[in-house]
């Protein structure tokens, strides 16, 4: 865009963003330099962040060219907010820089005792590496796919019959389910759902709620369905209208109440969060086993509640192992669709491999915080700026800085491992093309450029990530909301009326 029609192209964009903007045609006529161009770009997002639909709001921005390495907006950039899942972006950088894009999860199954003819005398202990992909995303929706293949390996190995019990190892991770801070209400569902370092299914069962007859109960199917949650039907079937969830979950408990409305003929599906994942890993373990063809004498077990000999591993016969896609994969996942469950296990991950202390234990939350402050100093992130409750931003206790959070877009932008650097870039939704910006972004110049994190929980709404301006220079900005009464759509709209005024910017 020749320089002169900088000025009226973003006077046309605040109008399509329905935000006043008074330009003179004389101003508006007049080539810009880039000092001018800058001042002009300010004068306009100025103008969408004090609309008057933002008079209870705070607003937080910060933004560079990180090409010629130029501050072009800067408001309370170095105060602390709400990030909401903007803290993806820490946990991800994090354990990228620590791993490297190429780190896999290993889990272990073994046997723990003898194998006397067909039947293993003792029992199978899963030896959990904190992996949070095992299920049907990466197995192209076979959720049973890996379990399949260890009941192969132990067939292979003779056995046909185990005499004891099915033991689960989560203490990759510590035994903190939730995370610091979080709200009750989400935890029945899917983004609500428990950590652990034996983790099956993202700690989801499905249920699929089908319209009956009008007036009847609706008819409730459970997937996988191995008996490991009651479900309590107080459904409806509707002669018509749409579909009203309705389910909840008391705490630390497997009774679901399903509440929901559905028309005849309609299915309403929902993942919902199961207390204790671990047993639950083990519980449809067994399930697998005994469907092809391996009896199993024993208990499904979490090692907490195992109160036989000490598992020691060096004694044991490992059956099988099974690895995780690769870390710049689970990545994409976390960042593209706002993944909580992988953000919190990338967090603990962190403090498992990169905790070198011995006040915390190193797989938790609060190790992998203390894990990533190396990595926040070496890229100029002051660690007490910050507070990291958890890893996804699901808590409303974290706190982030727009500055800081720019900075760790540039430090990611310019790290020394190609392979890190691509795997952080390539993890971010894409303006109108996938994950959480699928739907944003439909048309203007910032559609298939604009590569960012959204975040949002109550009252807080967040955007950091890179655009490339109309000059080709990479712009790195982070746009955070916080304590606003107005809709989150008009959120949104300031936002993304700022993203394309940056990917239009050529001062």
């Amino acid at each position: 865009m020749p320089r002169g029609q900088l000025l009226p192209r973003l006077a046309a964009l605040c109008l399509l963003f329905a935000t006043p903007l008074a330009l003179s045609p004389e101003a508006a006529a007049q080539p810009t330099s880039g000092f001018a161009a800058t001042n002009a770009l300010a004068d306009l997002i100025d103008a969408q962040l004090d609309a008057s639909a933002f008079n209870d709001a705070y607003w937080g921005a910060y933004i560079v060219d990180l090409t010629d390495n130029r501050i072009l907006y800067d408001r309370n950039a170095a105060k602390r907010f709400i990030p909401a899942s903007n803290m993806k972006l820490f946990s991800t950088a994090g354990v990228l820089d620590k791993l490297g894009a190429d780190f896999r999860y290993t889990t272990r199954l073994y046997a723990d005792g003898q194998i006397r003819g067909s039947t293993l005398v003792g029992s199978l202990v899963v030896r959990g590496s904190g992996d949070p992909t095992m299920g049907a995303r990466y197995t192209s929706g076979d959720l049973t796919r890996t379990f399949r293949q260890w009941a192969d390996s132990l067939k292979a190995s003779g056995v046909r019959r185990i005499s004891g019990s099915v033991i689960g190892d989560d203490n990759v991770f510590d035994d903190r389910a939730l995370g610091e801070g979080w709200s009750w209400d989400d935890l029945v569902w899917y983004y609500g759902a428990e950590i652990s370092g034996l983790q099956f299914g993202e700690g989801t069962i499905n249920l699929a709620v089908s319209g009956t007859t009008p007036g009847d109960r609706a008819r409730i199917a459970v997937t996988p369905d191995v008996g490991y949650i009651d479900v309590v039907n107080r459904t409806t079937t509707t002669d018509g209208g749409s579909i009203r969830e309705g389910y909840s979950r008391d705490l630390s408990s497997n009774r679901f109440l399903v509440t929901a409305s559905v028309p005849a003929g309609q299915v309403e599906r929902e993942d919902v969060a199961v207390s204790n994942p671990t047993t639950y890993f083990i519980r449809v373990l067994v399930a697998t086993l005994q469907r092809e063809g391996i009896e199993v004498d024993g208990d499904a077990i979490d090692v907490d509640e195992w109160d036989g000999p000490r598992i020691r591993y060096e004694g044991m016969q490992r059956i099988a192992t099974h690895e995780s896609p690769r870390l710049k994969h689970i990545v994409a996942e976390t960042n593209t669709e706002s993944n909580n469950l992988y953000a919190e296990h990338l967090l603990r991950t962190l403090g498992v491999y990169g905790y070198s202390g011995d006040e915390l234990d190193p797989g938790s939350s609060r190790a992998g915080a203390a894990a990533m402050e190396p990595f926040l100093n070496r890229i100029g992130v002051d660690p007490a700026s910050l507070r990291i409750a958890d890893g996804s931003g699901l808590s409303a206790l974290n706190r982030l800085t727009p500055l800081a959070t720019v900075q760790l877009l540039r430090a990611m932008n310019e790290h020394p491992e190609p392979g890190v650097r691509e795997a952080f870039y390539e993890s971010l939704a894409v303006g109108g093309r996938s994950g959480t910006l699928e739907r944003r972004y439909r048309s203007g110049d910032a559609r298939g450029n604009v590569h960012a994190k959204t975040g949002y929980i109550s009252g807080a709404r967040t955007l950091s990530g890179y655009v490339t301006a109309d000059n080709g220079h990479l712009i790195a900005f982070s746009l955070m909301c916080n304590h606003y009464s107005t809709r989150t759509s008009r959120v949104n709209q300031a936002q993304d009326a700022i993203v394309e005024l940056l990917a239009d910017f050529d001062g």
